[in-house]
């Protein structure tokens, strides 16, 4: 541990130490209660709830920091937590029936992914084998025509199915991973932009940019696909969606319209938002991605410099309480780790540099005063979970401390070993 990195390890350990105080348990199970985002006639409003087990905001997101956290610190609560959050999410996992399953931060693909990567970094063959045997349930489910995003449907799970596929010489895996794919191709709406993906059926919403709702996120399922198996059908559909969001970037903005349609009685204006789930940063993410996935294609350069440079300069102004939040889905923390990964992949240190200044205007303004984190969920307090929350928040600091071995959980990127 170097010296300047050290404040975001303890940043990270505060924050496990607190889950750990609120915990509440039944037995060898625990879980936590916190706000959440909930549709109630068309809208969205907090709720404070207990959760349940998916990544996103459950149980096993809370497990997933914890885990990672816990091999740098050895601190036995945090252990006794994280295997309670695993036990109560094992207990749920017959709770999400039919294609709900298919979802990475809302269904099993994402919690098989994660009990995977805890089940390794415990030494536990037991849940590493669990994994694998609730991942394989998705075999035998079809695709659903409506759940075909990064959050909960085709083009989240194709990317874990490939990387627990080719980590653990599963071909059931990759074969579900390529029934996904034709879906995702089947489903396509062409035009002479290009192909996109109605992922949200709303009446009069024209198809979605972004990597959690929208084309950016489809893409990158497509390539990573393509890169698997070396079918040319999945690259031509990925090149198709490319030129679908291509047309609607903004060059005065520098960055891609959020088209999602909020106040159905209102005139639409265009907004150009900065977030994981919607604009640069999480466009960014998947072009940084592409960019490695088509071996450096300079159209995919000049779209991933032109993300990156709006998403450093958001971040470079100096942090005021009040002027947002520390979110993985749509705060800081999400927007910075396109920089982080960026600085790593690309040679650029001073893209670490701003991502490493958000890391340090937290430690100031949050954890040594050991003040409430402003969390995701809008007109609510601070949260536990993963996406919304403060596992979130630390894991993203331990991604500051050693972004070599703790992987992100906003982009999964497999190896074709």
């Amino acid at each position: 541990m170097t010296q300047r990195s050290a404040p975001f390890l303890e940043t990270a350990d505060r924050i496990g130490r607190k889950l750990c105080r609120e915990a509440v348990w039944d037995g060898k199970r625990c879980t936590w209660l916190g706000w959440s985002m909930e549709a109630i006639n068309q809208q969205w409003i907090p709720a404070y709830r207990s959760y349940a087990s998916e990544l996103y905001s459950g149980t096993s997101g809370i497990a997933l920091f914890l885990a990672e956290l816990h091999r740098f610190t050895n601190d036995p609560q945090q252990r006794r937590a994280l295997e309670g959050a695993v036990n109560q999410t094992l207990s749920l996992t017959d709770t999400l029936q039919g294609s709900r399953r298919i979802g990475f931060y809302s269904g099993i693909s994402g919690i098989a992914y994660s009990l995977s990567r805890i089940g390794t970094l415990l030494g536990n063959e037991k849940l590493v084998a669990r994994s694998l045997s609730e991942m394989a349930t998705l075999n035998g489910i079809a695709p659903d025509k409506n759940l075909i995003d990064v959050i909960g449907g085709s083009a989240g799970a194709i990317p874990a199915l490939l990387a627990l596929g080719q980590s653990h010489g599963r071909a059931d895996l990759i074969e579900t991973a390529t029934v996904h794919g034709d879906h995702l191709l089947n489903t396509a709406m062409q035009s002479e932009q290009g192909w996109s993906w109605d992922t949200m059926q709303v009446v009069g919403q024209k198809n979605l940019t972004g990597h959690s709702h929208g084309v950016a996120g489809v893409v990158t399922a497509l390539l990573e696909l393509h890169r698997a198996t070396g079918e040319a059908r999945f690259r031509d559909g990925a090149l198709q969606g490319l030129r679908y969001e291509r047309h609607l970037f903004n060059p005065a903005y520098n960055n891609w319209p959020d088209l999602r349609i909020m106040n159905p009685g209102a005139a639409q204006q265009s907004v150009y938002n900065m977030a994981w789930c919607h604009g640069a940063p999480g466009i960014g993410l998947s072009r940084l991605r592409n960019y490695e996935l088509l071996d450096g294609d300079s159209e995919i350069r000049e779209e991933m410099d032109a993300a990156i440079q709006t998403t450093a300069a958001a971040l470079s102004l100096p942090w005021t309480p009040g002027m947002g939040n520390y979110s993985l889905c749509h705060g800081a923390c999400g927007n910075a780790e396109l920089l982080l990964m960026a600085a790593q992949q690309l040679n650029r240190p001073e893209l670490r540099q701003i991502a490493e200044k958000v890391g340090w205007e937290g430690y100031q303004y949050f954890a040594q005063p050991e003040l409430p984190w402003p969390c995701g969920v809008s007109g609510a307090g601070e949260t536990p979970n993963l996406m919304l929350g403060t596992a979130g928040i630390g894991h993203y600091y331990l991604r500051l401390h050693d972004p070599v071995s703790v992987p992100s959980v906003l982009i999964v990127t497999p190896e074709v070993s």
